[in-house]
């Protein structure tokens, strides 16, 4: 066995078939069954169950699957550990939502970049059920979220608290509670979005069920439509604040709800922490106190 088999294993769980992992890795799909059957041969444990329907992961193949993950991941940071000379190296990816990245990051990526600036840093943007996902499959180092994010072998430690608000276009009457808006498209993230879990919980819970809802994959097609008058949105306050020179956007505030919200940051207990990581959290909390 060696790392390429592991990369192999991994490829085929997350393409969920043995010819989507041929097809993206350019192997044959024998020589990639031929891997995979290797593997279980060496360990003497089938790791999936192969039907009609495709392949899925048996019990010990998701155990196997976690370990794989890890060990690819010390693999590909042993090297940054070991050739660590003290002139602050190495490759970071970091995940975070929209709004955090619209509202936080440039500053926050500017300072750091000035300090570490032969780090490859990498950002990317989901919902924080998505990148939580990311980080436990080791494809994220650390990701902003919105929690509270009960995980084993996670760390969160907060970064900014953001009031939500209800934003509307200019021309919407005032919205003083959730009934105000029975008759509204709802505009909002796909799920896994923080914020829309919340605004869901808070119409369900005083019994609001919006008639019509939008989906959308940017933080600028919400607004633009917001603003076009085509439904309403839950955003932090700031966003609206960023977008309402140019928008004609109006705020909402509910003083019957809980609408202080923090952000945290997130990165796994793990024996072994990235330099990188290390000097990222400590811009981080440099971030933390220009805000203050």
């Amino acid at each position: 066995m060696n790392f390429n088999d592991l990369l192999i294993f991994r490829t085929v769980v997350q393409a969920g078939s043995f010819s989507k992992a041929a097809a993206e890795l350019n192997y044959s799909q024998s020589n990639i069954s031929m891997k995979i059957q290797n593997l279980e041969e060496l360990y003497n444990v089938t790791f999936f169950y192969r039907g009609h329907r495709g392949i899925r992961l048996t019990a010990k193949g998701e155990q196997f699957y976690e370990i794989v993950l890890k060990m690819l991941y010390l693999h590909e940071k042993s090297f940054e550990m070991l050739h660590d000379t003290g002139e602050k190296k190495g490759v970071l990816r970091i995940g975070s939502m929209e709004t955090t990245a619209a509202l936080h990051l440039p500053t926050l990526l500017t300072n750091f970049h000035k300090s570490y600036a032969q780090i490859e840093l990498t950002i990317s943007t989901s919902t924080s059920t998505e990148n939580i996902e990311r980080l436990e499959n080791y494809e994220l180092d650390g990701a902003f979220v919105v929690g509270p994010v009960y995980k084993e072998h996670v760390i969160a430690k907060e970064f900014i608290n953001e009031e939500l608000v209800i934003i509307s276009s200019i021309q919407h009457k005032p919205i003083e509670n959730l009934q105000d808006i029975e008759n509204c498209t709802l505009i909002t993230f796909r799920h896994g979005c923080s914020y829309r879990a919340i605004f869901e919980h808070w119409l369900h819970e005083d019994g609001v069920q919006p008639k019509k809802r939008m989906e959308f994959g940017t933080l600028d097609g919400i607004i633009g439509c917001v603003a076009a008058g085509l439904g309403v949105t839950l955003l932090p306050r700031a966003i609206a604040e960023k977008y309402i020179a140019s928008q004609p956007l109006a705020i909402h505030v509910l003083a019957t709800k809980q609408t202080h919200i923090p952000t945290w940051f997130i990165y796994r207990q793990d024996d072994f922490q990235p330099p990188a990581l290390t000097y990222f959290i400590d811009s981080i909390l440099a971030y933390q106190q220009l805000q203050k």
